[in-house]
């Protein structure tokens, strides 16, 4: 039995050796690709629940947001985020009302790190207010670059960095609108 186990190896004169080698690489590539389709979905509902969770907070204020609360807001960020650091999203907070047919804004905030997120599409706010209804809107965004890009050179796949952004809107709750003023008690609006 010793022996026909012996022949049976030197039989196969390196064949499993160049099977791997043709077959590694495939599997490797899939495997890190894998890897980071499931890392940008992770992201992305990272960001989305980050929007979602600051927009509907903001949204449950009486009738005035400070922003000292926004900025507190802000550190939930890195905990929703990790192990992502905070200083690489971007969360840019808006207060809309409708002036006339046209939503407008009424304030605004952000943190101040990461890219930068385009402003959320108005189109269709229009019927999600009414007059005399604000709109509480958080935008999220980051840059995603894939691991198969930085471990095979970025010029190999295209040089790609992907921008996740979500756009969560909610109406306030406790009051139909919602301004966000500088300092508790004051007047103006917050505006970055």
């Amino acid at each position: 039995m010793k022996q026909m186990f012996k022949r049976f190896l030197k039989a196969q004169s390196g064949a499993a050796a160049v099977e791997a080698v043709l077959i590694l690489p495939f599997l490797f590539i899939l495997y890190f690709s894998l890897q980071d389709f499931t890392a940008l979905v992770t992201f992305n509902r990272k960001i989305t629940l980050t929007s979602a969770t600051l927009s509907d907070t903001i949204a449950q204020y009486q009738t005035t947001v400070v922003r000292s609360d926004i900025t507190d807001m802000f550190n939930a960020v890195g905990m929703i985020m990790q192990p992502t650091p905070s200083a690489n999203v971007r969360v840019n907070l808006y207060g809309y009302y409708l002036n006339g047919t046209t939503p407008t804004i009424r304030w605004q905030a952000n943190n101040g790190s990461g890219p930068t997120c385009a402003a959320p599409d108005t189109s269709t706010y229009a019927t999600l207010m009414t007059s005399g209804n604000d709109l509480v809107v958080a935008v999220t965004c980051m840059n995603y670059t894939p691991w198969v890009a930085t471990f095979f050179g970025q010029s190999l796949v295209g040089g790609t960095t992907f921008l996740l952004s979500q756009t969560i809107a909610s109406r306030p709750r406790a009051s139909a609108t919602l301004s966000c003023v500088t300092t508790s008690g004051g007047t103006t609006a917050c505006s970055s």
